[in-house]
């Protein structure tokens, strides 16, 4: 290379290496030349021009250089869209590696946000490895500090975040032409770089209140940071990014505006990242509303695309009653219900505002459909009103609008509920009597709590109609063994601890009627007198009976013995008996005879 010799010629002439770092190459210029800094080679020379000229550097040696000079050597002419304020103009980064390689500076590790080498995927380095002090820029030897101690030799972290060195890899092949990452759009390096410096401020556990650039940039923990946390957000697009927008509308108190609770997030992509090379972002926000945001979006949200406000799926409920042609109150007495599924919306205030998915208005038309009144339910059930009402407050018919619940002018009960209490019977079969349910509430006196029972055995088949015809019939006209039903009346009003007549407390201890009425009139089986005719027996004074008593014929069969043989060895005497009181059995205690050692009849 032919060079015209002047004054401000330098001796030595070191030669830029293709993607060299300008102020790491005026660091090589200057200690070459036997200057302690760039500064007093700049005292020669004035302008990086100068510099230029006095090296004689060709137009294609100077475009090896990438980033920024020190500005005490004139205005830096930054190339590929970046600003100043993308470079790191004071302290140094490095890979070992790399200079263990060749011994110059990469610019790229100039860029504030570059934190690890996307060659050797390990993490830079900006502290010396012996004494830790930060090493500044403003030197001539910049492969050793001033302890002594060589850069190249220093000890690295392989980084295990491979997304990072991923965005790095991006971020730096974007310098020279616009590169994108899987399913998303191709971006130049400033645009890299505004979209980390915001989105990196993000994370599932922080969000910024107030962000905004980060004045910390240049330190590199600071940078791994943000690179972190966009490359967890960029690796598995857009579902971390979702996670990230449900992190934020989880922690935030309910509200119904979208820009107040994303209110940093919503700043970042409306304002901040405004950009049309942004707009994914945006658009992936636009779909998380329509899926996850719980409210309406109206028109007030002019920063969306219109089809994002004409086509969210939630209405208002004036809205939904407009389109399902059903009043606005049905519409809220179905929410209330919990019929469907809402939207409901607990502001700070208490006050309470739903919403409705449009897959929910079939099924308002649906519910609405065929709704009938208490008094309609009542002729298509053939029950009273006053049954239908007592199916009501037990919650087996739940209606739409309830005057209890809902304090509405009427009833409505869907039709679905009452068909619900339509029943079929089993095969048919001979039956000496039969009872359809209304003429049992009719005459058999139902106690409280018991037509429940009756409609539950039914659901839970306890009870099985008989099949006089094949379809389903309502539950008024459900016929059933009138045998089967009062035996099954029986057993659930003992278990429920009610009263029995004399009679019924014969059939418990299969006895004849005549010898339980003679243990009564002795006081062996204590009876009461309450509201209904008769005396009445107890469950706990039948069961204290059978604990305490035991028949002559009981006791000879569980020996296996004929009675009178039985009688004529027991050493105890009945308490009652035809010989003791002119009943008709011999009654023993239980306690007398269960101590008596009789043999039993050995098969």
């Amino acid at each position: 290379m032919i060079c015209e010799i002047n004054s401000h010629s330098l001796p030595v002439r070191p030669r830029p290496v293709q993607g060299e770092a300008t102020i790491g190459f005026l660091m090589r210029v200057a200690l070459a030349n036997g200057y302690e800094t760039p500064r007093q080679l700049w005292i020669g020379l004035r302008t990086f021009d100068a510099v230029c000229k006095a090296l004689c550097l060709s137009a294609e040696e100077e475009n090896a250089l990438f980033g920024p000079f020190p500005s005490y050597w004139g205005h830096n002419d930054f190339k590929y869209g970046l600003t100043a304020a993308d470079f790191n103009h004071s302290l140094m980064r490095w890979c070992p590696l790399c200079l263990r390689e060749s011994a110059h500076l990469r610019g790229q590790w100039m860029l504030k946000l570059c934190c690890v080498c996307s060659r050797h995927s390990i993490r830079l380095l900006d502290r010396c490895p012996i004494c830790g002090s930060t090493q500044r820029l403003e030197r001539a030897n910049f492969d050793r500090c001033i302890c002594g101690a060589w850069f190249a030799n220093a000890q690295y972290v392989e980084t295990d975040v491979e997304s990072v060195v991923r965005i790095t890899q991006t971020l730096e092949a974007s310098i020279f032409d616009k590169v994108a990452l899987p399913s998303l759009p191709s971006l130049s390096a400033q645009e890299w770089l505004r979209l980390i410096s915001y989105l990196g401020q993000f994370s599932e556990t922080l969000q910024p209140a107030k962000p905004g650039k980060n004045a910390n940039m240049h330190q590199l923990d600071t940078a791994m940071s943000l690179m972190l946390n966009v490359g967890k957000l960029l690796d598995n697009w857009p579902e971390n990014f979702h996670a990230i927008l449900e992190a934020i509308q989880r922690k935030e108190p309910a509200k119904l505006s979208i820009r107040r609770t994303f209110g940093p997030m919503y700043r970042v992509l409306y304002v901040d990242l405004a950009g049309g090379c942004f707009q994914f972002l945006r658009d992936e926000f636009e779909c998380y509303l329509h899926e996850y945001w719980r409210g309406v979006v109206s028109k007030r949200n002019k920063a969306f695309k219109p089809e994002t406000v004409t086509t969210h799926p939630r209405f208002t409920l004036k809205q939904a009653a407009q389109k399902t042609g059903v009043a606005p109150a049905i519409v809220r007495h179905i929410m209330q219900s919990e019929l469907i599924s809402d939207g409901l919306v607990v502001l700070p205030s208490g006050r309470k505002v739903r919403s409705i998915h449009k897959s929910n208005l079939t099924q308002i038309k649906a519910l609405t459909n065929g709704c009938m009144t208490i008094g309609e339910a009542a002729m298509l059930l053939a029950l009273p009103e006053r049954r239908v009402r007592e199916l009501i407050s037990s919650g087996i018919i739940m209606p739409l609008i309830s005057r209890v619940h809902d304090k509405s002018a009427a009833w409505l009960i869907a039709k679905q509920q009452v068909q619900g209490l339509f029943f079929t019977g089993s095969e048919s079969r001979n039956v000496f009597s039969v009872i359809t349910v209304r003429r049992l509430l009719k005459y058999w006196h139902l106690r409280d709590g018991e037509f429940m029972a009756l409609v539950q055995a039914l659901s839970e088949s306890r009870l099985l109609p008989v099949a006089l015809q094949s379809i389903p019939v309502p539950l008024g006209n459900v016929t059933l063994d009138e045998q089967e039903a009062r035996k099954w009346l029986e057993e659930v009003r003992f278990q429920a601890g009610s009263s029995m007549s004399v009679d019924e407390a014969a059939k418990r201890l299969c006895l004849k009627q005549q010898v339980v009425y003679d243990l009564v009139r002795r006081g062996l089986l204590v009876t009461i007198e309450d509201k209904l005719p008769g005396r009445r027996v107890m469950r706990t004074s039948l069961e204290d009976f059978q604990a305490t008593y035991i028949s002559l014929a009981e006791f000879s069969r569980s020996l296996q013995r004929a009675p009178r043989w039985v009688l004529k060895k027991l050493r105890v005497p009945p308490i009652s008996g035809p010989l003791i009181d002119g009943s008709r059995q011999y009654f023993f205690r239980r306690s007398d005879v269960c101590a008596e050692k009789l043999p039993a009849i050995v098969k």
